[in-house]
């Protein structure tokens, strides 16, 4: 299962490229759960009414999802900001499997990039806010390698 860790839904890219990511993950037939506070998993429900997209994936609160949740093979997380570097590093942590940061904001943060591969995290840094593009040919990348 993969498991993809979504934060403060503040930058507009993040929950239309979360469900491009879901997408290309299904049609590879991985199980997916999706991880993230209450107001991106809102988001995501409010995109995709109809759960096209959605059918068959899981979605936990962001806390719920560091108790201990069985089959999580990889990590892909979404970071722009100081929280999302702290999540996927105890997530990482607690699940000690493969973690990819998608690392995007209107300027990559070169410290948030140092401390995430400090702990292993495999980053892909990205400049990205409004326009989803950029992040969306950083997920083809990912996803072909699996």
């Amino acid at each position: 299962m993969i498991l993809i860790l979504l934060g403060c839904p503040e930058p507009p890219a993040m929950i239309p490229c979360s469900l491009y990511l879901i997408n290309k993950l299904k049609k590879k037939k991985f199980k997916i759960l999706v991880s993230g506070n209450h107001a991106a998993l809102k988001l995501l429900d409010v995109a995709d009414i109809e759960r096209y997209y959605l059918k068959g994936v899981g979605c936990v609160d962001i806390d719920e999802g560091l108790k201990g949740l069985k089959g999580v093979e990889k990590i892909i997380s979404f970071v722009h900001n100081d929280g999302g570097v702290s999540y996927t590093i105890t997530y990482k942590s607690n699940y000690n499997v493969e973690t990819l940061a998608i690392l995007f904001g209107k300027r990559i943060n070169l410290e948030f990039k140092k401390t995430l591969e400090e702990y292993g995290v495999k980053v892909h840094p990205v400049r990205a806010f409004h326009n989803p593009t950029p992040i969306v040919k950083v997920i083809d990348k990912i996803v072909e390698g699996f």
